[in-house]
């Protein structure tokens, strides 16, 4: 089980989404429902007005409006401060500490992928980085 199934941190990371006047206003215009995943293990947020209104431990039969996906691994390269977010989202590389001989340059990969309805996501982008950021600091509280 990760870190994402845990129901204090799912409870923390909503008071925190919810709490924050920069998620708030970047997600205002949003009514929507956004998937994490890491691993097998899924938090679901619905999201309306700039507030959770809603949470659960999988996406409802009417799914989800995007997905944010990784490994456990790549989640805690976020979660312990060894990544930014936009270094496991974006593509490209940044770092090459695993291949110092720089065999995947130009290689396009992204650790945590996004999924579903990527115009809603894009639209989003500085909503997201803020959950990104929420996630990192209630994760370390």
């Amino acid at each position: 089980m990760s870190f994402i199934a845990d129901p204090a941190l799912q409870q923390r990371f909503i008071e925190a989404l919810n709490a924050s006047e920069e998620f708030n206003i970047q997600a205002l215009a949003f009514d929507g429902s956004i998937l994490l995943q890491v691993d097998a293990d899924q938090l679901w947020l619905k999201i309306y007005k700039g507030k959770v209104i809603d949470h659960d431990q999988a996406a409802p039969v009417f799914g989800y409006t995007f997905k944010l996906s990784g490994t456990e691994a790549s989640w805690n390269l976020l979660l312990e401060g060894k990544r930014r977010w936009a270094d496991l989202t974006f593509p490209g590389t940044r770092y090459f500490d695993n291949d110092p001989e720089l065999k995947t340059v130009g290689q396009v990969h992204v650790d945590i992928a996004t999924e579903g309805n990527l115009l809603e996501a894009a639209r989003l982008t500085e909503a997201v980085f803020v959950l990104a950021y929420a996630l990192r600091d209630v994760a370390n509280p």
